[in-house]
């Protein structure tokens, strides 16, 4: 019952796309050679033709490492300096910002979204705009479409031709909301655009600039970036390959203004690094209360979520990252994550603030067997930190 029940939830999520405790110096860790071994025999059997991973225990980077290729044709053997297209995990990146700049005192959760883009809205239904908010945007409680109209894509192939300033102009004048703010929990990959560009109107730089400042300048992210030069094309950044056939080629997504919801690059030490940080920042957190810009759950919302018909407890949505607790057939702990999907380039994210494990995944050909992937990894994880927790407890005892 669980394995079905988790095989629709799996199917959802590729659409979508407390203290640490003190251990002992003896404390065991996951054997790299046979997760690498895994990362292998998974990569063979999928067909996967790029995949790195990162591995967080005890709250800090056990290690990285790299397999495959960067192309299938020329053969250039991955790194951990490998860059990858992270897709949706861009939204936790947007959320970073966000929050940076709410404590310069540039905007607040609770600005109305009219106000900082006056007269864009549709006039004729404005007062069904005026209580949309930021946090609503970044919580997915917007009522915006997904996508507006002027977004077309043809499922499976990249994202081409970016998307400019009049494009979303001219979509936000004859938007129209699927609910009203704050009624209900919408996935929207729209919020983050919106919101990006707001971001860039109340500092008057690009996101492409925000993002070098506020995350790779900040959390010394060096690779994690918006626009690649030629030579990082040429040399650095894996070659994407479709998810249903991965012998295709495809391409990076070209996103313009939507890639605040999708369209950074990055590498595995990078977001490997920024995990461990993440895990830093939860701890001080949980234990005195002390919010960062890294928090991304101190505020979030149930997704009221629902499949067959059958609605499920433990599902919850923060301010650019989900949080699953046990309730929730996923894991048997409470986990935070987010991931992407590019029809092509995929990532995960996901750790334990309560255990100090987590995961971090970039793949060239994504897809729903490489989420599956990722959470059997931090299963694992999850499953040998709560074993050297009863360890430890049992030599208290003694």
């Amino acid at each position: 019952m669980k394995a079905s029940i988790l095989k629709k939830i799996i199917t959802f999520l590729s659409v979508l796309l407390l203290v640490v405790p003190s251990v002992s110096a003896q404390i065991s860790t996951v054997d790299r050679v046979n997760i690498d071994k895994q990362v292998q025999q998974f990569m063979a059997q999928e067909d996967i033709p790029a995949l790195a991973i990162g591995i967080i225990q005890n709250g800090k980077i056990t290690f990285t490492s790299a397999h495959g290729v960067i192309d299938r044709k020329n053969k250039q053997a991955i790194n951990q300096k490998t860059i990858f297209q992270i897709g949706s995990h861009s939204k936790p990146l947007t959320s970073i910002i966000t929050l940076e700049l709410i404590n310069e005192g540039k905007l607040n959760l609770s600005d109305r979204v009219i106000d900082h883009l006056p007269g864009v809205f549709p006039q004729a239904s404005i007062a069904e705009f005026e209580s949309l908010t930021i946090e609503h945007l970044m919580v997915h409680r917007s009522g915006l479409p997904t996508y507006p109209k002027n977004v077309t894509r043809i499922d499976g192939d990249a994202f081409l031709g970016g998307y400019s300033e009049a494009m979303l102009l001219e979509a936000l004048s004859t938007i129209e909301l699927r609910f009203a703010p704050d009624e209900k929990w919408r996935y929207s990959n729209f919020n983050y655009a919106v919101l990006g560009y707001i971001l860039s109107k109340i500092t008057n730089k690009s996101y492409s600039q925000l993002v070098k400042e506020y995350i790779a300048g900040k959390y010394e992210l060096s690779d994690t970036l918006v626009n690649l030069s030629d030579e990082q094309k040429n040399t650095e950044l894996a070659t994407p390959y479709r998810k249903d056939n991965r012998q295709v080629v495809t391409q990076p997504w070209d996103m313009g203004l939507l890639t605040p919801h999708g369209g950074v690059y990055s590498t595995i030490d990078d977001l490997a690094h920024l995990m461990e940080l993440q895990m830093a920042a939860y701890r001080k957190y949980n234990k005195s209360g002390v919010t960062s810009p890294l928090i991304s759950t101190q505020i979030k919302y149930d997704t009221d979520f629902t499949q067959g018909g059958e609605k499920y407890q433990g599902f919850s949505y923060g301010l650019g990252m989900i949080e699953v607790t046990p309730e929730f057939p996923m894991h048997d702990e409470t986990v935070l994550y987010h991931g992407g999907d590019l029809d092509g380039f995929g990532s995960e994210y996901r750790f334990s603030p309560e255990h100090g494990v987590g995961v971090v995944m970039l793949t060239s050909s994504g897809g729903r067997k490489f989420i599956r992937f990722a959470m059997t990894i931090m299963d694992e994880l999850l499953a040998n930190a709560v074993n050297n927790q009863k360890i430890n407890q049992g030599k208290a005892l003694d």
